[in-house]
């Protein structure tokens, strides 16, 4: 699975443009916006190895520096997915894999403060992670021979040997923490449901949910490891990131990315959790 999506990651290049007025002073040209474009093209499996669809996705980030020298940010991320016939055919999977546009504003307050989109974001919103996994009986989903694939400590489904009996297992949030590589792991409560089929109705919901999870658990940490980079760091949690935005430049670039990133992650969790818990 990981060599197939791999493969078909085409990365463009990186684009970093800054604007100056004519005639300009030095300082005012220090503070022209400076802008990163990132795009990607790549295939998307299922977490049981069905090929669904591609994706394009554009990042455009815009960084600003006031007089003072901090930095503030907007971020444009753009989706366009094209799904085989069949997913495109199944609601779930053609809300979950629609073509989206989403910006954010990231800046820092009078008192320091990190704000995303104009609500103050601090290390309290990103809870430790947890270090038992969800299961069923108390077996971890790694373990269970049928096992398809997929984050088995956060969110995760398998099936019988003839798909037409599925078991999910999901906590219901999702936390990181860079020590030396990247650690991705579970928060919350957690759910499972056993011998699920396909005429239930969040069956496709949470299959969605978990099959984009997977997908934007392997971006979390390549984002992950490009901060790092940026940041000569062999520890940081998410809440850590976001303390880097003032400081701009391809470092406060990276924290807006894994963030963005791990958002999505966040996301998709969640709604595999809502979904698995009402089977």
């Amino acid at each position: 699975m990981i060599k197939k999506m791999l493969s078909s990651l085409l990365v463009s290049a990186l684009i970093v443009t800054g604007s100056s007025a004519a005639f300009a002073s030095p300082d005012e040209s220090a503070k022209a916006p400076t802008i990163q474009t990132n795009s990607i093209s790549k295939d998307l499996y299922t977490v049981d190895g069905d090929f669904l669809g591609s994706l394009n996705k554009t990042t455009t980030i815009e960084q600003v520096t006031d007089e003072n020298g901090k930095a503030s940010y907007t971020s444009t991320v753009t989706k366009g997915y094209e799904l085989t016939e069949a997913y495109a055919a199944i609601p779930a999977y053609a809300e979950k894999f629609a073509d989206s546009t989403e910006i954010k504003t990231f800046s820092i307050n009078e008192e320091n403060e990190v704000e995303v989109n104009g609500e103050v974001i601090s290390e309290n919103d990103f809870p430790s992670i947890s270090m038992s996994r969800p299961g069923v009986g108390g077996a971890s989903f790694a373990l269970n021979s049928n096992d398809a694939g997929g984050p088995p400590t956060i969110s995760h489904y398998y099936s019988n040997s003839d798909r037409t009996r599925y078991t999910f297992g999901t906590y219901s949030g999702v936390s990181f923490k860079f020590d030396h590589g990247v650690y991705v792991g579970p928060t919350g409560s957690n759910a499972s449901r056993t011998s699920i089929t396909k005429s239930n109705n969040y069956f496709y919901e949470a299959k969605a949910a978990m099959d984009s999870a997977e997908t934007n658990y392997r971006d979390t940490y390549v984002s992950a490891a490009s901060f790092s980079f940026a940041a000569t760091l062999t520890f940081f949690s998410m809440g850590n990131v976001l303390t880097f935005l003032p400081a701009g430049g391809a470092l406060g670039f990276a924290a807006v990315d894994l963030y963005n990133t791990f958002s999505d992650l966040q996301d998709d969790v969640a709604d595999a959790y809502y979904a698995v818990s009402h089977m």
